[in-house]
């Protein structure tokens, strides 16, 4: 069969916690769920193309006109919940073209009978998507019965069924992500050499913060053999020329043991190539900094989130204000660039607690920082924080995902925006700062990203 799968855009996106200004301007990365469900049905028989309609800049228009000129049995769709009314446009386009319509993503883990309310939805798939995409597949195809296949979502004479999320536990037994279907020479960031290459070396995330919507499949942790992983940067490099490499892992460094392995294989095979990762606090020693440094890691990103340790404690994100201290001169030490991530406006926020934030983030001094507005995203504890404190109603989401709602779900605090662009201002526009970037730079694609990042701050406007 012939399967098209797509990444849409978010369309309204009202409840983005970025910044319009640098949401325009931060660039696209790889929609890597989809390369690797593209790859296994390849894999097993099946015709498998994928739409990347953000990379691309398509409209709805030129997106039918895709969907008309591949011709495909099955469109499958990924989402997540903030994003589904720019999903549903697509699937709602690609069901005018007379095909079977799939959802997937996170979403279908947060509210999959709700989505599946809509009349030009066929499926839903929640958990990891490979195997249970094949095996719709393949019982479409052959006329089979579906109830058995892993993860769906269906109706069954209109009542809905959900089959247990499906988790991929061997994840050497995948193959590589379908990057040929992918426009590679298109993605790339505001601080990062472009083009660039995305994988993954881990699936999962054990730990619970309190502001991060977590799937069934997060709670098992999942590691690929390194001598794969490195298998793929290496292609990556040579194949599609890509000049940085990015690990898509929740936290890279949660087994210490696979992270050396991975730069031990690095640096035996002599590889000259620059990566970097998100990777918690708490995961990371100084020695292990030295040999991912030698292996090649030019940046790690860190949750920080707050620079008061009440609100961190308040976020069950279990790191101290001195662990991040010591974590951030290691890497000047060694020459890691850092990228810090901050949340503004948690629930209980004062602000003297937001102020500590915006003066901790010039404490440390990291090469870059993101400030964000505390979302509260479902079925999370910040959620149940806002809903008992009356900031939000417990059926927000439910109403979104419904399209009851187009309203953005409210801030944990007032004036959140003259905060948000308080802390962009304070972290950015020091001169210590400017001139410590300025001397930093070694390239004209340097040159234009900053100023790009400089515009965005200084027009500085939310959605």
């Amino acid at each position: 069969m012939k399967v098209l799968l797509i990444r849409y855009h978010d369309g309204d996106d009202v409840n983005t916690r970025l910044p319009e200004s640098l949401n325009k301007v931060r660039g696209v990365t790889p929609p890597l769920g989809l390369a690797y469900i593209a790859s296994y049905l390849e894999a097993n028989g099946h015709s498998a193309d994928i739409i990347d309609a953000i990379a691309d800049n398509l409209t709805r228009a030129d997106l039918e006109k895709k969907i008309r000129e591949f011709a495909p049995d099955i469109v499958g769709v990924t989402s997540m919940t903030s994003n589904l009314p720019g999903a549903l446009e697509a699937a709602k386009t690609a069901k005018t073209c007379g095909v079977k319509v799939v959802i997937g993503g996170s979403h279908m883990s947060a509210y999959p009978a709700e989505t599946m309310t809509f009349d030009y939805i066929d499926y839903g798939i929640a958990g990891d998507g490979e195997v249970p995409m094949l095996e719709l597949v393949n019982a479409l195809e052959k006329g089979l019965d579906i109830s058995s296949v892993k993860g769906l979502i269906y109706r069954d004479n209109g009542k809905i069924i959900q089959n247990d999320v499906y988790v991929h536990m061997n994840l050497d037994t995948l193959p590589v992500p379908a990057y040929h279907k992918l426009p590679m020479e298109k993605y790339g960031t505001l601080i990062t050499e472009n083009p660039i290459g995305t994988l993954i070396s881990t699936r999962g995330c054990p730990y619970k913060c309190g502001y991060c919507f977590s799937q069934a499949t997060d709670k098992y942790h999942r590691r690929r053999n390194p001598n794969l992983v490195v298998d793929e940067m290496e292609m990556l490099i040579k194949r599609y020329r890509v000049k940085e490499l990015m690990f898509y892992d929740d936290s890279i460094c949660i087994n210490k043991n696979h992270m050396r392995g991975i730069c031990t294989e690095i640096i035996n095979r002599q590889l000259k190539l620059k990566w970097e990762s998100p990777c918690r606090i708490d995961n990371v020693d100084y020695d292990l900094l030295k040999i991912m440094k030698k292996s090649g890691c030019s940046k790690l990103r860190f949750g920080v989130e707050s620079g008061n340790p009440e609100i961190l404690k308040l976020m069950n994100k279990r790191i101290t204000l001195e662990q991040v201290e010591k974590v951030f001169q290691w890497c000047r030490e060694i020459g890691i660039i850092t990228f810090a991530y901050f949340i503004i406006g948690y629930v209980n926020e004062t602000d003297q607690t937001i102020t500590d934030t915006i003066e901790f983030s010039k404490k440390i001094d990291a090469d870059f920082a993101m400030f964000t507005i505390a979302t509260p995203y479902p079925f999370t504890n910040l959620y149940d924080l806002a809903i008992e404190k009356g900031i939000v109603k417990g059926d927000y989401w439910r109403d979104f995902t419904l399209g009851k709602t187009e309203k953005r779900i409210p801030y944990c605090i007032e004036n959140g925006n003259y905060w948000i662009q308080k802390a962009y201002k304070e972290f950015y526009f020091r001169p210590k700062y400017a001139l410590k970037k300025i001397f930093s730079i070694r390239s004209f694609s340097e040159v234009k990203n900053m100023i790009s990042a400089f515009k965005a701050i200084l027009l500085f406007k939310m959605s």
